[in-house]
């Protein structure tokens, strides 16, 4: 079996559910303030749990989609002039899991102002997947890291 192509099929779970979850906050904190300035307004509090869920299955996913990746980096037949961008995308993968697995603890343990959770969600935990998916798409496009060469 080709264990390396497991990797390119998990990476899609946590990037949708990351940014669901953060769509999810965003609009369910945007509902709130409308809620509070008029009675007229929509009341979602679903919206809340469901981000809270959308980050904590989206952490769990970006944890298990790095140990694929790691299992990838030693089975994927290697593109000596990707090794750079192997080595970034994998640090990405690292600093992505880790702010994801502290945001996930922070809204677990403690129920943290909406404005500053939206912002630490969206400056530190998505730059850092947005980050290590465009390392990860030049791994790809760029050096054909784990594709079959072309027949010419």
């Amino acid at each position: 079996m080709k264990w390396y192509l497991l990797h390119p099929m998990a990476v899609h779970f946590p990037i949708a559910l990351l940014t669901t979850g953060f769509l999810a906050e965003a609009a369910g904190t945007w509902f709130k303030k409308q809620n509070s300035n008029q009675d007229a307004a929509p009341r979602l509090p679903w919206l809340q749990d469901a981000a809270s869920w959308l980050l904590w299955l989206g952490t769990l996913a970006a944890l298990v989609t790095l140990g694929l990746g790691l299992l990838a980096a030693k089975t994927a037949p290697h593109v000596p002039e990707a090794w750079d961008t192997l080595i970034a995308h994998r640090n990405a993968g690292y600093i992505a899991c880790f702010l994801f697995s502290l945001l996930s603890a922070w809204r677990f343990f403690s129920r943290p102002k909406a404005g500053l959770f939206l912002a630490a969600w969206l400056l530190l935990g998505l730059s850092a997947l947005i980050y290590a998916a465009y390392h990860g798409g030049e791994l790809v496009y760029r050096y054909g890291m784990g594709t079959a060469p072309s027949a010419e």
